[in-house]
């Protein structure tokens, strides 16, 4: 009998047509999110079509109606998440192929051109892997409940007031 306690799949609500689909283990449920963000899929459920186009992240799910910003400047850290594999990757892919190969017999401006390449092309083709990559990484450290969404807006956030006696 599988341990109640972490079997996520068992306690989540069913949001719509198709429930949220997680393994218990953190080291499945890792593995799962993260091959379904690198598929620009809903990291909960596993459904495509939550982009609009290439750019455009639709506001649900489609499948399950996880809801996926969930708050002003949720998507902050999808930014510093594309900014760092576009430094990393980028430059070093760069620095690669100019040290690396016989381009760095190459004029300074081929080299240069290459660079520049790197540094605007991989943002733009990185922007919605790393929005699901956030998604998943969220999902990793909070991982939904029975008592289902988690609603993060506005007189949600609110702090009770203080009563003066």
């Amino acid at each position: 009998m599988p341990d109640a306690r972490n079997d996520i799949s068992a306690d989540v609500t069913r949001l719509g047509p198709r429930s949220i689909d997680l393994p218990g283990r953190p080291l499945a449920r890792f593995r799962r999110v993260a091959i379904r963000a690198f598929r620009r899929h809903c990291p909960y459920c596993g459904a495509a079509g939550i982009f609009d186009g290439y750019f455009t992240l639709r506001d649900r799910c489609p499948e399950c109606g996880t809801v996926y910003d969930r708050e002003e400047g949720y998507f902050l850290g999808a930014y510093a998440i594309n900014l760092i594999f576009a430094l990393v990757v980028g430059l070093g892919g760069a620095l690669l192929l100019i040290f690396g190969t016989p381009l760095r017999d190459a004029s300074i401006l081929w080299t240069e051109a290459i660079a520049v390449s790197f540094a605007v092309g991989l943002p733009i083709l990185f922007f919605p892997f790393s929005r699901t990559v956030w998604i998943a990484l969220d999902l990793m450290a909070d991982p939904p409940r029975s008592n289902g969404e988690r609603k993060l807006r506005g007189a949600d956030l609110a702090r009770p007031k203080r009563r003066r006696d």
